[in-house]
């Protein structure tokens, strides 16, 4: 698996290495904890529907690879993605991605992982 990810105290770093880097049109992204707002497992099907179908720039050959950035402006996602079946979704607050979809050997650990590390969140007074 090409993509890197870790966690940090105060944020997540994903890596794209090999030809991932060429195909997400990206090496990667650092994510502050301060801007994610949660990191879930999610079904292929599920997050592919959930997803624009804009990619600009990126790659999208069904059921094989989805790579690159999806969607302008507040919907903009960073997806890279190869056969998997179950992906990592992190959502974000703020620019330049609302979503960041990527696959990973375990999706369900690593989210529990990063969900661990966000600032506990308190209700407004």
């Amino acid at each position: 698996m090409a993509v890197q990810i870790r966690v940090t105290a105060d944020g997540v770093v994903v890596r794209f290495t090999g030809t991932d880097r060429v195909w997400a049109c990206c090496r990667g992204v650092y994510l502050p904890l301060s801007r994610v707002l949660l990191a879930r497992p999610m079904a292929r099907r599920d997050a592919v529907t959930a997803s624009p179908r804009v990619h600009l720039p990126g790659v999208s050959v069904p059921r094989v690879l989805r790579a690159g950035s999806y969607g302008v402006g507040e919907r903009r996602q960073l997806w890279m993605v190869r056969r998997a079946e179950s992906l990592l979704a992190i959502y974000l607050r703020g620019d330049p991605y609302h979503r960041v979809v990527i696959e990973v050997a375990d999706p369900e650990a690593t989210s529990k992982t990063i969900n661990e590390a966000l600032p506990p969140r308190r209700l407004p007074a």
